[in-house]
């Protein structure tokens, strides 16, 4: 019987360490990361992203505050992949009704992955996380 609760203890024990790891992952970060911007949450967003990450948001929530409510859809994006090197990710996901996949940088700051999105990322053809409802904006030219 000891023996037993010993094992429940410690299979217990496992559980809880990775369930506790995993909220830290690349892959995780990355999706709460994508999750606050499909919802136009550009401050929650902040708290997954380097101190350069925060400051291409700020513009990124200017932008919105000026589109009307109507062109702001909820965009849903889903993660393929995730490469870790070193201090260093790579996160492939494909937003929900587009065809092509776009790459989310990440780097380990102080123990925690946080997107690095830079204005030079934005220019790299790889780099599309500025697309959300961009086109949209412009209703009155039709």
């Amino acid at each position: 019987m000891k023996l037993l609760t010993t094992k429940s203890l410690l299979i217990s024990c496992i559980f809880l360490l990775f369930s506790c790891t995993g909220g830290d992952s690349p892959k995780a970060v990355a999706e709460q990361y994508l999750k606050a911007i499909g919802q136009y949450d550009f401050d929650g967003a902040k708290k997954y992203g380097t101190e350069d990450t925060g400051k291409l948001l700020d513009v990124m929530s200017g932008f919105a505050k000026m589109a009307p409510d109507s062109t702001k859809n909820e965009v849903s994006f889903v993660i393929l992949d995730e490469k870790i090197e070193g201090e260093k990710a790579i996160v492939i996901y494909k937003e929900e009704g587009k065809e092509s996949e776009t790459s989310l940088n990440l780097l380990r700051i102080e123990g925690k992955w946080k997107v690095n999105m830079t204005k030079e990322s934005m220019n790299d053809s790889e780099t599309g996380t500025m697309d959300i409802g961009a086109t949209q904006t412009d209703t009155l030219s039709r």
